[in-house]
């Protein structure tokens, strides 16, 4: 497998976890690989969602599954790479890791791109006994530091990150999820209230607090206020939802978007009167920016956010919205009236958001530093080539 000679105006972005039209993934990075002439081989999850053809893009992709069925991909992942000619492989797997000892043996750039802190997070994963949690965190730490010892470059998502990664020494940058640079999209005029949430919909993300104030705001008098949840939920939420929303008479106040193109969400936030992002304090949640603000921005709505120390700090610098307890209903559902009743406010909000959205929040410079990732990192490979050794 040495010695072939590979296209350096090719990527393999592969996952075995993520759908292809992941936005990071699709529409920012392979989106700015095509642009600068890249070819570009993908290999993801399916989704509901079927991708068009494109010029220098070819896509394989898995069939939904249990996680048991990732081990498979895993062997079709090795396979396709052992055939392909692409000088650059592009990964998004914390579980990917595992497959460079044999990757290794053959030439290419390997990039691991780190979307979460993964050690940190499984110690707040509820499908992890919690006394569980701690030492499978630690024995996944040791294992992903020698896998990543085998990378020749690291993005971080997140710049807090590197503080638990002082190992990583080879090339890194920090690519920021900040939104895809776009115009405002312009709405009419919209007299029906909307409180937004984009992301993953779960009770660590704030699915109750939300539906609690949404409870509280409908029968102080908001009878038509309504709630937009935008993003995947598990079945079991959803009944829990139903149930829920039969118990407190909101079956008119709130809608289940699923997860929808980038189009129809940003339509979505165009005609929503305020944004909201309450996750819960959980070390990887306060550690990271929720992209939904940055995307907040982008479409001049106001929002209403944890008080986490970096998202506080944010608010502050932007003034584009509140931030506060996500755990205290009472005082969640006072800041969405305060914002209800005072157009000019959530108005000067949505501006100021704009504002330092299109001066520093968005994917620009970020597609830049990733172009500027690839090139750095021929060029170091070019001029000393690593010895590569397992460390499994």
């Amino acid at each position: 497998m040495k010695n072939k000679t590979l296209n350096k105006k090719k990527v393999f972005v592969y996952s075995s976890v993520h759908v292809w039209n992941d936005t990071r993934i699709y529409y920012k990075e392979i989106e700015t690989l095509l642009k600068a002439g890249y070819q570009v081989e993908q290999m993801a999850v399916e989704t509901m969602q079927q991708p068009e053809p494109r010029q220098n893009l070819t896509q394989n992709l898995f069939e939904k599954g249990s996680r048991l069925k990732r081990f498979a991909r895993w062997f079709t992942i090795y396979k396709a790479i052992r055939k392909s000619d692409a000088k650059y492989y592009h990964f998004h797997d914390p579980e990917l890791l595992l497959l460079l000892p044999i990757l290794r043996k053959r030439d290419g750039i390997f990039i691991y791109d780190m979307h979460e802190n993964f050690p940190k997070a499984l110690e707040t994963k509820a499908w992890i006994p919690k006394r569980l949690r701690k030492p499978l965190a630690k024995i996944v730490k040791r294992v992903e530091q020698k896998g990543l010892a085998l990378c020749d470059s690291v993005i971080f998502a997140e710049s807090s990150y590197k503080k638990d990664y002082p190992y990583v020494t080879q090339k890194q940058e920090d690519i920021l999820n900040y939104p895809i640079y776009q115009e405002v999209v312009q709405s009419k005029e919209n007299e029906e209230q909307i409180l937004l949430y984009v992301g993953g919909i779960e009770e660590n993300r704030g699915l109750w607090i939300m539906l609690e104030a949404l409870s509280n705001l409908k029968h102080s008098g908001r009878e038509k206020l309504k709630l937009k949840l935008v993003g995947p939920i598990s079945e079991a939420d959803n009944e829990k939802i139903d149930t829920f929303v039969t118990e407190h008479s909101l079956a008119s106040n709130v809608e289940r978007l699923g997860r929808i193109p980038n189009v129809e969400i940003n339509r979505h936030m165009a005609t929503a009167t305020i944004g909201l992002c309450l996750l819960k304090p959980i070390p990887n949640y306060m550690e990271s920016m929720a992209t939904k603000m940055f995307e907040y921005m982008s479409a001049e709505l106001p929002m209403i956010v944890s008080d986490f120390p970096m998202w506080s700090d944010l608010m502050k610098e932007t003034k584009s919205g509140l931030s506060l307890n996500p755990l205290d209903t009472e005082e969640v559902t006072e800041a969405i009236e305060l914002l209800l009743e005072n157009k000019i406010l959530r108005q000067k909000m949505g501006a100021n958001g704009r504002r330092h959205y299109e001066k520093t929040y968005n994917w620009t410079e970020e597609g830049e530093k990733l172009l500027a990732l690839y090139e750095s990192a021929n060029n170091e490979v070019l001029n000393e080539s690593p010895i590569y050794q397992s460390t499994f």
